[in-house]
């Protein structure tokens, strides 16, 4: 009830809660009194009475905005308050003293007194009613009475008077305090509230990061690299504009790689970091550009001594104004981690030079040994053979073939071998299947469910990158299949044919809804990763789900080697 007053008076609405009640108890009074005191037998006419209720109910109006005007003054606030307790005095003296209707809505200044003054001035208001109240009416009036008997016929009512100021105080006091520790709670809950929301970005930020990580390890060429780079420093910095300046080589301009920057301002900010470049190379931290009104923060990308490029971002939004140091933190941690990545490409192509040439030395002399020497051995007892084929009986010829037969079966298989060093099975054990299998033998263990695994066809047509994104996707929809979706019965299906391959994974799951998620374009890390690892093949990926009914992940990747293999053809 009382709130929707407030609402309904509307220099209220803003007004604490004390205040509230203050001003509540002001109205309240002033009707009642004011009713009693035009229904009460006295000396007065039924028209003066008018005239009086009329003029207390319009300084009241005055008198209370007055008093939200000056809240916060309090030489003003005792001024006002003084003012109105002559007036309400020189009420009280004609209208009955002490046995006045208007001696209860007097008690206001008493309770205004009380809260925005010292408890001295409270007192003080009270002294001055029952002075007025007593001793001037009585003087003014000029009753039969005396002032002593005044006093002891109404002692039962000062005493109330007494007993209801001491409580309004006491009232007041803990008003008061409850008032701050509101306004504490208030903004301690503030408080919370935004370091609840700096959590959530915390958070965010930090899935962010690592879905990044995960997919900066997956990229098989530093432009995939780039291009990744571009998209989660947009998504995790929060701006518009991501650019990425390739090293100048010899003979070559600046390159720019950028997913949101307008053509005609390319030259001028490869003009610009022309410039600066050995400065930005050199500096650990961002360094800060204006470039055409805009500003952009850019940081090189090196590992060691070697320099992979410049990383720039704009500062758009107000909250990259304000949180600086912050945004450079991220930014640096970006360019740490795409030049770790990079780092890692550069020592890959190392790496699979230097075990290129230690293949083909071990081929070459393991050929040269052995298979060399017995071609050369075969060869010599061929032409000794075609010497004295006219001397030779068949007998003798055909034990003579039979040796160098033997001789180039042995070659053979030694050559054999030698090949089986370069392939994916070693030892009659293939790696591929063995991993898939030893990773889905220790999920079953783990979680005690069901996970049955089946290989169609001839695995070695996969590429060495498919068989490494075909492990990840079967190991990620695996883990979604039991973490989210609480499964008890996983199939799991790969079928390689010269065409292509796909990979089928089923489960009992509890599902989800395929609208929400196409609706909104929200996915789990797992699944971003899916999709990511599949399109990085060219492949294609569908996803069928319902609420209870279990999910089914369909995958298919063309052959590389069957395309090579045409090539080569052709």
């Amino acid at each position: 009830m009382y709130p929707q007053l407030y609402k309904k008076i509307s220099f209220l609405k803003e007004q604490s809660e004390i205040m509230k009640i203050i001003f509540l108890y002001r109205y309240v009074s002033l009707i009642v009194t004011s009713s009693f005191y035009l229904l009460a037998d006295s000396t007065h006419s039924f028209e003066n009475k008018i005239f009086i209720v009329a003029c207390i109910s319009i300084s009241s109006v005055i008198i209370s905005y007055l008093y939200i005007k000056n809240q916060n003054c309090t030489d003003k606030i005792m001024i006002l308050i003084l003012i109105e307790t002559i007036g309400n005095s020189f009420i009280l003296i004609p209208s009955g003293g002490l046995n006045s209707p208007y001696v209860w809505y007097s008690l206001n200044t008493i309770v205004i007194a009380s809260v925005a003054l010292h408890k001295k001035y409270c007192w003080i208001n009270l002294v001055v009613y029952l002075f007025s109240s007593t001793y001037l009416s009585h003087l003014i009036l000029q009753k039969e009475q005396t002032l002593m008997q005044i006093i002891s016929e109404e002692s039962n009512l000062i005493l109330s008077f007494i007993l209801i100021t001491g409580i309004i105080q006491l009232l007041t006091k803990y008003a008061k305090r409850v008032q701050d520790e509101g306004l504490k709670l208030t903004e301690t809950n503030r408080k919370l509230v935004l370091a609840n929301k700096k959590n959530k970005e915390s958070l965010g930020y930090i899935m962010e990061l690592y879905e990044a990580t995960q997919l900066f390890t997956t990229q098989e060429t530093p432009s995939d690299l780039i291009e990744l780079m571009l998209d989660y420093s947009q998504k995790v910095m929060k701006t518009d504009t991501v650019i990425f300046i390739h090293p100048r080589r010899e003979g070559k301009k600046v390159v720019i790689e950028s997913n949101n920057l307008a053509e005609d301002l390319e030259e001028v900010i490869c003009c610009e970091i022309s410039s600066i470049w050995h400065n930005t190379v050199e500096s650990e931290i961002p360094i800060e550009m204006i470039i055409k009104d805009q500003k952009y923060v850019f940081i090189a990308i090196k590992y060691n001594y070697k320099v992979f490029g410049i990383l720039g971002i704009t500062r758009t939004s107000t909250k990259m104004q304000n949180n600086y140091e912050e945004i450079t933190e991220q930014l640096r941690f970006l360019a740490s981690l795409s030049s770790i990545t990079l780092e890692k490409f550069e020592l890959e192509k190392v790496t699979e030079g230097l075990l290129i040439n230690e293949e083909q030395n071990r081929i070459a002399n393991e050929i040269h040994d052995g298979i060399l020497q017995r071609l050369f051995s075969t060869s010599c007892g061929v032409f000794s053979i075609v010497k004295r084929v006219r001397e030779m009986n068949t007998d003798e010829i055909e034990e003579e073939l039979n040796i160098i037969r033997r001789a180039v079966n042995n070659v053979m298989k030694d050559l054999r071998s030698t090949v089986y060093g370069l392939s994916w099975k070693k030892d009659g054990a293939n790696n591929f299947i063995s991993d898939i299998e030893s990773y889905i033998n220790e999920i079953k263990a783990l979680n005690n469910i069901d996970i049955k695994f089946d290989l169609t066809g001839d695995d070695e047509l996969l590429s060495i990158a498919q068989k490494k994104a075909m492990y990840r996707i079967i190991c990620e929809g695996i883990g979604n299949a039991v973490r989210h979706g609480n499964a008890q019965n996983i199939e799991v299906s790969i079928i390689s044919r010269r065409q292509g391959m796909s990979l089928i994974i089923n489960d009992d799951g509890k599902g989800f809804n395929m609208r929400g998620i196409d609706k909104s374009e929200r996915f789990g890390l797992g699944v971003k990763n899916i999709y990511h690892l599949t399109h990085s093949l060219n492949g294609t990926i569908k996803f069928e789900s319902q609420i209870g009914k279990g999910t089914r992940i369909n995958i298919v990747i063309p052959n590389v080697i069957q395309e090579m293999y045409k090539e080569e053809v052709v």
